[in-house]
């Protein structure tokens, strides 16, 4: 059985990685910032679960977390833990666009930094980035560019990381569970215009993470991986010209 550090584990997709690979029997470490409760009681059910506090905006509690596991050898990372804040263009919050950037794109690049010694030859390491990479976006500006952001560096460290033959790819979701707590009219409206008229369930999205941590992946690296449904395959004029013409 292999050792994975997962962060983000209290819900979502973090969570939904983390039970996967738990479930196999595998050793996680995993990591959550202000809501403990959730990643304790999987604690509670999983005994090769250890639970740990990780603030990804703060610079110390990432050095920590790499001291804590400073003698554990680690056969994968999932960076999967992430922040969406609204920014206001026309009332620019400097703090709150950098903070995204802190945590979506800075800090996966440090903790696999930081742990780059406990990388067992052949590892893997998945980055979760978002199919908002490929698009321009408005409120969520700083999210896209930090998912974008993320993409390049998953392509820098798939090169840097060759020579231990550790491999990191990147999966970029679409729509999943609750669209990171978002409105229920705006997932409905996401539903709708959905090529397979769905929401992605978390465990989908799960589903191709454990598969890029596996050897059946074993001759992808540098890649992005989307999963979206089909989302970024489709254009809102073309199905309209489709139902025009």
């Amino acid at each position: 059985m292999k050792k994975y550090l997962v962060t983000g584990v209290s819900r979502g997709l973090g969570l939904a990685v983390a039970e996967l690979l738990l479930k196999d029997g595998h050793t996680v470490y995993g990591t959550y910032n202000s809501n403990a409760e959730p990643a304790n009681t999987l604690a509670e059910k999983f005994q090769n679960l250890s639970v740990l506090k990780l603030d990804l905006s703060d610079q110390t509690s990432i050095s920590t977390l790499v001291s804590t596991l400073k003698e554990v050898q680690l056969d994968g990372i999932v960076n999967c833990a992430g922040i969406f804040q609204d920014i206001d263009f026309e009332d620019l919050d400097t703090e709150a666009f950098e903070n995204t950037f802190k945590v979506n794109a800075f800090a996966p690049l440090y903790v696999v930094n930081g742990l780059k010694n406990n990388l067992v030859d052949g590892a893997s390491i998945v980055n979760i980035a978002s199919n908002d990479a490929f698009v321009g976006s408005i409120v969520g500006i700083a999210y896209s560019a930090s998912k974008a952001t993320l993409i390049s560096i998953t392509k820098s460290l798939a090169n840097i990381l060759a020579k231990q033959k550790i491999r990191v790819n990147a999966v970029a979701p679409g729509w999943m569970g609750d669209g990171m707590q978002a409105p229920p009219e705006l997932l409905k409206i996401a539903q709708e215009q959905n090529p397979l008229r769905k929401i992605g369930t978390y465990e989908e999205i799960a589903n191709v993470v454990t598969f890029l941590l596996s050897d059946k992946s074993s001759y992808v690296n540098g890649e992005t991986i989307t999963v979206d449904g089909g989302d970024m395959a489709t254009n809102y004029i073309l199905q309209q010209e489709a139902e025009l013409l």
